[in-house]
């Protein structure tokens, strides 16, 4: 077990105002899933069109890392820049997504709607990228703890946004829910731009780094050193498997509660208020942990594989256990709590895991390499998760809740087969270099 160094008053202004920037961002792309079934059913959608609207985030998210839209800002400006501009961008887009559903053609307000999520996914990729970006950047010794209360920030976003979202959507409709958000993403913007220093991108130093490198006695840089390796994709398949799972409990919590056992949408946003804070503790948790060195990366991949699991089946018990399932209003509580508390530790883990991965195949993880990585495990859990909307949509249009539940927990279980065959087969923790320095602090 390492001790962690201090961290000064000046570096925690600095992290509060990155958890408050991805707490706020989460929020703004959260704020729709606790009452989204409910306000598309009103107007005879099926779940599997209305599944749409969350999932085509994705498409965004998509974009822009494959047309590289947020690596070349980060080339040209500066994180603070470019956080704020994306906080502003997400405040105008949640607010016109708001005021579309009064039109009165629903053809039309679902396939703006779908637009305007598609728009909202390249900026959400750009606040997912860039503060890991600016960690890797400022905090390299302090990677997993910083990381940690970050992903505090986003993921405890989620559960907020759906309890508000839920009672400003019963008691004052749609438009409201997402005036409330767009108003906070501004709030983000102005932070940013207050509290958090003017440093330049980790992305932005790729040529001093190759050129310090091949200065070294290590491997040369070569076109195969700067090829990801193969290995990446068993790391992604667990995660991606747990955020899907995950995606789906957020969505269909609400309206299992209230189709099953007439509970209001308010009571299913109480229920989700317990993921903020399982996710909350999580990320801190898992943060610590990792930085700790008290359990491997791969090991903590496989507690929140094993937590999902039981997360799933605790919230949608089985049919076949009346007595158990009767409760389900009560279990959902737990449930939930468990299934937050593990995902951070899936998801935060999995990243610097994927450095170790590519640092012991390849030798080499220069500020490029690095960027990349950063962006396909976005591309992975994000993925996955928002298709948790659509996933749900189209199987509980076939099953029920619980058989859902059931045929996901399954996946559950090969994610954490997944984790134990890789802490088996990779041995090697992925440490900073000694002297490497922070760009700022």
């Amino acid at each position: 077990m390492e001790k962690i160094g201090r961290i000064s008053p000046r570096e925690w202004m600095t992290i509060i105002t990155l958890v408050f920037y991805a707490h706020v961002a989460s929020i703004t792309v959260s704020i729709r899933y606790g009452f989204l079934a409910d306000a598309f059913a009103k107007r005879n959608v099926p779940g599997k069109v209305y599944g749409l609207i969350g999932t085509s985030v994705f498409v965004g998210f998509a974009a822009d890392f494959f047309f590289k839209i947020t690596e070349i800002c980060m080339t040209k400006w500066n994180s603070r820049k470019i956080l704020a501009g994306s906080a502003i961008g997400l405040s105008i887009i949640t607010l016109v997504t708001g005021f579309v559903y009064r039109i009165p053609n629903t053809t039309a307000v679902v396939a703006i709607s779908i637009t305007l999520r598609m728009i909202q996914g390249v900026l959400g990729f750009a606040v997912t990228l860039v503060p890991v970006d600016f960690i890797n950047a400022n905090f390299p010794k302090k990677f997993d703890m910083v990381n940690g209360l970050v992903n505090m920030g986003y993921f405890s976003g989620h559960g907020v946004a759906e309890l508000i979202g839920c009672i400003l959507y019963d008691n004052y409709g749609y438009e409201f829910a997402f005036a409330f958000a767009a108003m906070m993403a501004l709030l983000a913007a102005t932070a940013t731009l207050c509290f958090l220093p003017n440093t330049q991108t980790y992305l932005s130093i790729q040529g001093k780094a190759v050129k310090d490198l091949d200065s070294t006695d290590g491997p040369p840089i070569t076109n195969k050193t700067r090829r990801l390796s193969k290995f990446l994709v068993f790391p992604l398949i667990a995660t991606m498997l747990i955020n899907a799972n995950y995606g789906v409990i957020q969505v269909t919590v609400t309206p299992f509660l209230k189709e099953e056992f007439q509970k209001s949408i308010s009571y299913g946003g109480s229920v989700l208020t317990l993921v903020s804070v399982g996710m909350a503790l999580g990320s801190v948790s898992v943060g610590f942990i990792l930085q700790s060195k008290i359990i491997s990366h791969f090991t903590a991949m496989g507690i929140g594989a094993f937590c999902i699991f039981n997360g799933l089946l605790m919230t949608f018990p089985p049919e076949s256990l009346p007595a158990v399932y009767n409760l389900s209003p009560i279990l959902a509580f737990p449930g939930v709590f468990i299934a937050g508390f593990g995902d951070p530790f899936m998801t935060i883990a999995t990243l610097k895991a994927l450095y170790g991965v590519q640092l012991q195949k390849k030798g080499i993880l220069t500020p490029q390499v690095t960027t990349t990585i950063t962006g396909i495990w976005i591309m992975g859990y994000c993925s996955m998760y928002y298709a948790g909307s659509f996933i749900a949509g189209v199987l509980t249009d076939y099953l029920s809740y619980s058989a859902t539940a059931e045929l996901l927990a399954g996946f559950c279980l090969l994610a954490v087969l997944i984790c134990v065959l890789l802490r088996l087969n990779f041995t090697h923790v992925y440490n900073e270099d000694d002297e490497m320095k922070p760009l700022t602090f």
